[in-house]
């Protein structure tokens, strides 16, 4: 375990109510108990609350945030090395990108942990959305990360990894596909349904910090629909919501998906008779 002091704000009031509740009720989010709340506090904290109190104990999420990131691509590479003895290191590169990139943990942040009610934000951010903006929930989980390696440790920051990200772990060793799905898309469909089709259908947010909306047509029907940070992220979520379509309609018709491996059937690249699909965007 290491300390930081400048990360531990101990004059911060260990029972202080954060937006959506009390530490203890935050903690049973999280399923972590701290010995120093602040540093949750911290971790809860955007640079625009700092900005807008600065008589606060508590200091910004940026610091944790920096090394969260750090401590995560760790966890993640020490997982994927296990869970897949047989993948390559570039496979395992990419896979590890997929798994710690804005989209797949702003989606945890609030499917898993719901934690847009709880960040710390100054009345503009609140404003215009910033308790559903995928940068400030990307960076509140990197720093949680980081606060339960300082107070707990590694092998409880692993344990809150691997709990958080479960299910992002089991959907890849069920289906490699899912971090690369408009390849995947692409690969199953244009044999017997035709080229993927990504329409941009809305967008939203200030020039900084926009969100996209696209859907994705196979044979004119809109099969899937994505939103992100970048269009091409939002054409990734689009494709990842048809593909379960895509493969249910070719099953109806009789068709097994052209070029894709079902689970068990490879020798190579695979791990526990998943298969590996190639990669792509």
């Amino acid at each position: 375990m290491i300390t930081v002091a400048s990360e531990r704000p101990t004059d911060t009031p260990t029972g202080a109510d954060l937006p959506a509740g009390d530490v203890a009720a935050f903690e049973a989010v999280i399923g972590v108990h701290f010995d120093d709340p602040a540093l949750l506090h911290a971790a809860l904290t955007h640079p625009s609350f700092a900005n807008e109190h600065p008589e606060d104990p508590a200091p910004t999420n940026e610091r944790l945030e920096f090394l969260g990131d750090a401590i995560l691509g760790a966890i993640v590479a020490e997982e994927l090395y296990a869970r897949f003895p047989q993948v390559q290191e570039g496979r395992l590169t990419e896979w590890r990108s997929a798994l710690v990139c804005g989209p797949t943990l702003s989606r945890v942040a609030v499917d898993v942990l719901d934690l847009g009610p709880w960040l710390r934000l100054g009345r503009g951010e609140e404003q215009t959305g910033g308790r559903e903006r995928e940068g400030n929930l990307e960076r509140a989980y990197e720093a949680i990360v980081g606060a339960v390696y300082l107070d707990r440790g590694l092998a409880t920051a692993g344990e809150f990894v691997r709990r958080t990200l479960g299910d992002e772990f089991e959907a890849l060793a069920r289906d490699p596909g899912v971090l690369n799905p408009k390849g995947t898309l692409q690969q199953i469909a244009q044999e017997h349904l035709g080229r993927p089709e990504y329409r941009l259908v809305g967008q939203s947010g200030p020039e900084h910090d926009r969100e996209f909306t696209v859907e994705v047509y196979l044979q004119g029907e809109a099969l899937g629909r994505g939103q992100a940070g970048t269009k091409q992220e939002a054409e990734k979520n689009a494709a990842r919501q048809a593909l379960p379509k895509v493969r249910a309609r070719l099953r109806e018709l009789g068709d097994a998906p052209a070029g894709i491996e079902q689970p068990g059937a490879g020798e190579h690249g695979t791990a526990g008779g998943t298969a590996v699909p190639g990669s792509g965007s």
